[in-house]
C-alpha cells in the first residue's frame, strides 16, 4: 500500500527555499513524542520545473497522496506556472477544505459578501487557479513578519504560533490542544533527561540509542532526498527526450548515479532510444552562442564530413576548426585558424586530407588535415577593401580529389557575384569572371569537372579546369525562381530543389539527364531556421537518401520510398549539416553551437549478429535455447550464443527427430546432446554424429507424455533433469540412474527452466514456483516454494538464478524472488504482449517482446515492482510475423532476438549497458547551473568520470 503523507507545501524557489524548509522542519516536529523520528510527513518539492514542462509524474504522485495542501502565498509564488500547476491539480482532485494558506509576502483579503476573495486587494494568490473555489473562508497564517526576520525555529514564539496554526488540522485537533500536547512532550522529555542525569549508566544507554535513531534519522533523510533528486531528474529527461537527446542522457546518467530506481532506469531507457543513431555529441550548445550574431546575422557553427566518411570537422562561435577521426573515434588537433568566417564555408577532398576554410573578408584557407598545417590561403575578390565582404562566399565546390576549387563571391567594382576556379596546388586561378546568375551552385563531378547549376535561368553547364573549357548550357524545364532552394549532390549528378515555405512541393533532379526523377517529394520541405538559412545535403546515390534539417530535426528522406527517418533532434533549430556521400554519416550544428555526429546504420541498442546458416525462429524448440533443422535420416543442432558466432553449430545426429514435441538439451561444452523420442532417453555426440553408450528406455505408456520434454543439462555435464512418469528427477549420463526425485511434475511441457549459470533450477507446478540449488555435490536442493495461483504453462529463471518469471494467460507477469520469496505482479498485462520474457543480466529489468498490427518492440518492466518501464520500438521486427519473432536469453545474459529472415541480433539491455553507451556520448558532467538546481544539497560525482 502506497504511503500517505500529511502535507504537501507548494512555494516560490525563487524567494522562499529557507522559509517553505523551516516550515517543513516545524511542522515535523512539533508536538512530536521524543521516542519518535517523525509523527508528521510533510513533502517539499526540492526543485523547480523548467518554463515549458507540464507538472513532472512524481510531483503528481506526491499530490496525490498528500492529506492536505499548504501553500507558502507570495505574488512570485502566485506567477510561477508550476506552482499555479500544483494549485491547479488539487482544485480539480483534493479536497478544498484541505488548502492551508501561509503568506510570505503580498496580501490577502476575503469578501463575506461574495463568498470569495477580494481579488482587487489580494495579490498573493493566483486568481485564474482559486476564483470562486472555496465555499468558506479557508484558514491562512501571516509569515511576513516572519520571513523578515528569518527566525525560522520553534523556539522564536511568533514562528511557533503559526505552525501551531496549520500543524492542528494534520494532527486532527485544535491549535490550543496541540501547544498542550507539544507541552507535555518537552515536560515529559526534561523529566527523562533529568532522571537520565542521575543515572549515569542510564544516561550512556540513551546517550547510545539517541544517537542510533540520529543516524537512522539522518540516513533515512538523505535517502529520502536523494530518491526525490533521483525521481526529478529521471522526471527532466523523460521531458526533454524528444527535443534534446543529449540533455536527455546527461539527466537519466545523473539521476541513476544519485539515486538507482524505477524511474531512473526508465530514464535511461528513453534516452537509449532518444540517442539511437547518434555516434557523438560533440558540443551542448549555449545561449550565448545562440544570442551572438556577426556578419550576416547568422550564429557561427558549421560542420563538415568527407565524401569518403572518414573525417569530420566543425567549428562553433568562432573558435579553432575542431577535426574528428570518424574511423577511430579519436580526436586530431585543432586547426588553429584566425577565426572562419561567420556561418562559412566547411569543406573536405573525397578521403579527407585536406579541408577548406572561409576565412574573415572572404579568404578560403586550405589546411593539411594529417598534420594541422596551413597549406597557402587564397583572396577572392578584394579582400578587405571589399565593400561588402559581409556577403561571404555564396556558391563553393571542391573536387575529390582536392586539385581544384570554386567559389562565387562579390566585388567591389560591381554588385554582382563573379564566379572564380583555382588551382589548389599553387593557388592561381585558371577562371574568373562574372556568374551568369546571384543564384548559382557549384559541384565538382566524378570527372573534377565543375557542374554549375543556376535556377534563373534554369540551366546547367560544365567547366573543365584542365583545359579551361565550358560546355554549353543546359535548359531545364522552367522553374520558378522565388524563395527556391538549391542543393547539389557530392558528384554533381543530382539536385534538389526546394521551396522552403513549403508552399510547393521540392524536387529531385538527374542534371545528366536533364529531367525530373522519381517524381515530386510530397514529404514537409526544409524549415528554416530563425535567421533563415536552410540545411540540406544530398548524397552520391539517390538509394542513399537526402539527409536535411526539418526545423530542430535530423532526417534522412528515402526519395525512393518517400519515407523520413528521424535520425536525431536538438533543442534550438539547425543551422548546418553534412553528409558523407554513401549516407552512411551525417553531421548537423545548431544556433546555439550544438554540434552532433549522426550514424545512419547503426543502432545503440543493438548489434547484429552473423547466423550464417540462416536459422529461423521456428527452428528454436523449448525452451529456446537448441535450434534444429530435420532432414530424411539426420537432424543438424545449432545453440543459442550471445557470442560473435551468434548461432554456433553444434553438428548432427544420424536420426530425424520427430516433429511432434521435440525434446532435445545440450551440455554447455556442446559435446553431448540428450534427445527423448519414441520413449527412448538417448545420448549423442554432435560433432561426430555417433551415440554415446546405451539409451535409457521409458514405460511405454510414458512415450507420448507431454511433460517429457522437460529435458535440461546441469552445469556439470554429465546430469540430466527430466520429467518421468509424472515426476521431475535427477538422472546421471553415464548409469541412467536416477540421483534424485524432485517430486511429482504433471503439468504440461516448458514448465521447467534453468538459470543460464547453472546454479538454480525452477519448475511450475500445480500453481506453485519451487526452486533449487545446484550444489558442490551435484545435487538439487530446495530452496523456496512460492504458491502463485495462476493459470500458465512457463517459467523462466534469470541468469545469475536470483528471480523467476510467470506470465499468465491474461498476461498478468509474476516475478518470484528466489532468495526472500517476495513476489511482485505488473498491474496487469500488455494487449499484445508475448511469451518471451528474458531477465537483463543486472536483474534490474525484464524483457517482453510485444507487437501489434501496426508495430513490433520491447516492453521493459521493473521486476522489484512490477512497473512498466517504457518500451522500444523495433522496425526492423516485422510485426506481419510478430508470433514467430523470437526473444531469447543468451547464455551470458545478453537478451538476444531472431526474426522471421533469419536476422540475429544483440540488444544492449541493462543499466550498466546503458550508462557505458550514454557515457560514451555524453561524458562531460552537468552543467553547474542544472546541478545546483537538483543537487546542491548532496554530493553526487559524476557518472561518467568527469
Amino acid at each position: 500500500m502506497e504511503h500517505v503523507r500529511d502535507a504537501f507545501i507548494s512555494y516560490s524557489h525563487k524567494r522562499d527555499v529557507e522559509l517553505a524548509q523551516g516550515l517543513q522542519r516545524g511542522l515535523q516536529r512539533l508536538a512530536r513524542p521524543w521516542t519518535r523520528r517523525q509523527m508528521i510527513s510533510v513533502f517539499r518539492d526540492t526543485t523547480s520545473l523548467s518554463a515549458n514542462s507540464d507538472l513532472g509524474g512524481s510531483i503528481k504522485r506526491e499530490l496525490a497522496r498528500s492529506r492536505y495542501f499548504i501553500y507558502l502565498a507570495s505574488p512570485e509564488a502566485a506567477a510561477s506556472r508550476w506552482v499555479r500547476e500544483e494549485i491547479g491539480y488539487w482544485v480539480a482532485n483534493r479536497p478544498m477544505d484541505h488548502f492551508l494558506i501561509a503568506i510570505s509576502s503580498g496580501s490577502i483579503a476575503w469578501d463575506a459578501d461574495s463568498g470569495d476573495f477580494d481579488w482587487s486587494r489580494t495579490t498573493a494568490l493566483p486568481q485564474d487557479a482559486l476564483r470562486s473555489k472555496f465555499s468558506r473562508e479557508p484558514l491562512w497564517v501571516n509569515l511576513t513578519d516572519i520571513r523578515r526576520s528569518g527566525k525560522f525555529s520553534l523556539r522564536d514564539a511568533e514562528f511557533r504560533d503559526a505552525v501551531a496554526a496549520l500543524a492542528a488540522p494534520l494532527h486532527g485537533m485544535d491549535k490550543d490542544a496541540l501547544e498542550s500536547e507539544d507541552l507535555r512532550q518537552h515536560r515529559l522529555a526534561t523529566r527523562v533527561l533529568r532522571s537520565a542525569v542521575a543515572a549515569l549508566s542510564v544516561l550512556l544507554v540513551t546517550s547510545l540509542v539517541a544517537g542510533v535513531v540520529a543516524w537512522q534519522q539522518r540516513g533515512e533523510a538523505l535517502a529520502r532526498a536523494r530518491t526525490s533528486a533521483s525521481q526529478a531528474l529521471a522526471a527532466r529527461a523523460l521531458e526533454v527526450a524528444a527535443s534534446d537527446p543529449r540533455k536527455a542522457a546527461q539527466f537519466a546518467l545523473y539521476a541513476e548515479q544519485v539515486q538507482p530506481t524505477g524511474e531512473s532506469t526508465e530514464a535511461l531507457a528513453r534516452a537509449m532510444t532518444a540517442n539511437e543513431g547518434v555516434s557523438r555529441h560533440f558540443e551542448a550548445g549555449t545561449d550565448a552562442v545562440a544570442d551572438f550574431r556577426g556578419a550576416g546575422t547568422v550564429p557561427a557553427c558549421r560542420v563538415a564530413i568527407s565524401p569518403d566518411g572518414g573525417t569530420f570537422a566543425y567549428y562553433v562561435d568562432f573558435g579553432e576548426v575542431h577535426v574528428y577521426d570518424v574511423r577511430s573515434g579519436r580526436s586530431r588537433p585543432n586547426l588553429p585558424t584566425n577565426g572562419p568566417q561567420n556561418g562559412g564555408v566547411l569543406q573536405f577532398s573525397g578521403d579527407g586530407s585536406l579541408l577548406v576554410v572561409e576565412a574573415a573578408y572572404n579568404k578560403i584557407e586550405l589546411w593539411d588535415v594529417a598534420r594541422s598545417k596551413l597549406l597557402r590561403t587564397i583572396d577572392t575578390g578584394d579582400g578587405k577593401k571589399l565593400s561588402r565582404a559581409n556577403q561571404r562566399l555564396k556558391g563553393f565546390a571542391l573536387s575529390r580529389d582536392g586539385k581544384w576549387l570554386a567559389a562565387t563571391y562579390y566585388t567591389a567594382a560591381m554588385d554582382r557575384q563573379h564566379l572564380g576556379v583555382w588551382d589548389t596546388a599553387t593557388g592561381d586561378p585558371v577562371h574568373q569572371g562574372p556568374a551568369e546568375s546571384d543564384d548559382l551552385t557549384l559541384a565538382f563531378d566524378s570527372s573534377d569537372r565543375l557542374v554549375t547549376l543556376s535556377v534563373s535561368p534554369s540551366t546547367t553547364r560544365t567547366y573543365t579546369p584542365a583545359t579551361r573549357t565550358w560546355s554549353a548550357p543546359r535548359e531545364l524545364p522552367a522553374r520558378p525562381a522565388q524563395d527556391r532552394y538549391v542543393a547539389l549532390s557530392p558528384d554533381g549528378d543530382r539536385a534538389y530543389v526546394g521551396t522552403p515555405k513549403g508552399s510547393d512541393k521540392a524536387e529531385l533532379w538527374d542534371l545528366l539527364k536533364g529531367q525530373r526523377v522519381l517524381g515530386e517529394i510530397d514529404e514537409p520541405v526544409l524549415a528554416a531556421s530563425s535567421t533563415g538559412t536552410f540545411a540540406l545535403a544530398l548524397t552520391s546515390d539517390e538509394r542513399d537518401g537526402i539527409a536535411m534539417a526539418d526545423g530542430q530535426a535530423v532526417t534522412l528522406y528515402d526519395p525512393v520510398l518517400h519515407r523520413r527517418r528521424t535520425l536525431g533532434s536538438f533543442s534550438w533549430p539547425i543551422l548546418s549539416i553534412a553528409a558523407s556521400s554513401d549516407g552512411k554519416w551525417v553531421a548537423a550544428g545548431t544556433e546555439n553551437g550544438a554540434v552532433s555526429l549522426f550514424s545512419t546504420s547503426k543502432e545503440q541498442s543493438r548489434e547484429s549478429l552473423p547466423n550464417k546458416d540462416r536459422v529461423k525462429p521456428d527452428e528454436l524448440i523449448p525452451p529456446g535455447r537448441i535450434a534444429l533443422r530435420r532432414a530424411k535420416n539426420s537432424t543438424s543442432l545449432w545453440r543459442v550464443t550471445d557470442g560473435p558466432s551468434g548461432m554456433l553449430r553444434l553438428g548432427r545426429i544420424p536420426r530425424s527427430v520427430s516433429t511432434e514435441e521435440p525434446v532435445v538439451a545440450a551440455n554447455a561444452d556442446g559435446t553431448r546432446v540428450a534427445l527423448v523420442q519414441d520413449g527412448d532417453l538417448t545420448l549423442w555426440n554432435p560433432r561426430t554424429g555417433s551415440q554415446v553408450g546405451p539409451g535409457k528406455t521409458f514405460a511405454e505408456q510414458d512415450s507420448g507424455d507431454r511433460n517429457r520434454r522437460t529435458l535440461l543439462f546441469m552445469p556439470d555435464t554429465m546430469h540430466l533433469v527430466v520429467a518421468v512418469n509424472g515426476r521431475l528427477l535427477l538422472l546421471d549420463t553415464r548409469t541412467w540412474e536416477t540421483r534424485q526425485d524432485l517430486g511429482e511434475f504433471d503439468t504440461f511441457a516448458d514448465s521447467a527452466d534453468i538459470s543460464g549459470d547453472g546454479s538454480t533450477l525452477a519448475a511450475l507446478v500445480a500453481g506453485e514456483a519451487i526452486m533449487w540449488r545446484w550444489t558442490e555435490d551435484s545435487r538439487l536442493k530446495q530452496v523456496r516454494k512460492s504458491t502463485l495461483n495462476v493459470d500458465a504453462d512457463s517459467i523462466n529463471v534469470s541468469h545469475g538464478g536470483e528471480k523467476a518469471v510467470v506470465i499468465d494467460k491474461d498476461q498478468v507477469i509474476s516475478v518470484v524472488d528466489v532468495d526472500t520469496g517476495r513476489i511482485a505482479k505488473s498491474s496487469g498485462g500488455l494487449q499484445y504482449g508475448g511469451n518471451d520474457v528474458v531477465f537483463s543480466k543486472d536483474v534490474r529489468l525484464l524483457v517482453q517482446r510485444t507487437s501489434s498490427s501496426s508495430e513490433s518492440g520491447i516492453q521493459f518492466w521493473d521486476p522489484a515492482s512490477g512497473d512498466a518501464l517504457g518500451s522500444w520500438n523495433v522496425p526492423s521486427w516485422s510485426s506481419g510475423d510478430r508470433d514467430t519473432t523470437r526473444l531469447l536469453a543468451g547464455p551470458g545474459g545478453k537478451v538476444l532476438s531472431l526474426t522471421p529472415d533469419g536476422t540475429f541480433a544483440r540488444h544492449a539491455v541493462g543499466v550498466a549497458a546503458w550508462r557505458s553507451a550514454l557515457c560514451d556520448l555524453v561524458p562531460d558532467p552537468l552543467p553547474s547551473a542544472e546541478y545546483d538546481r537538483y543537487l546542491e544539497d548532496l554530493k553526487t560525482s559524476a557518472p561518467c568520470g568527469g
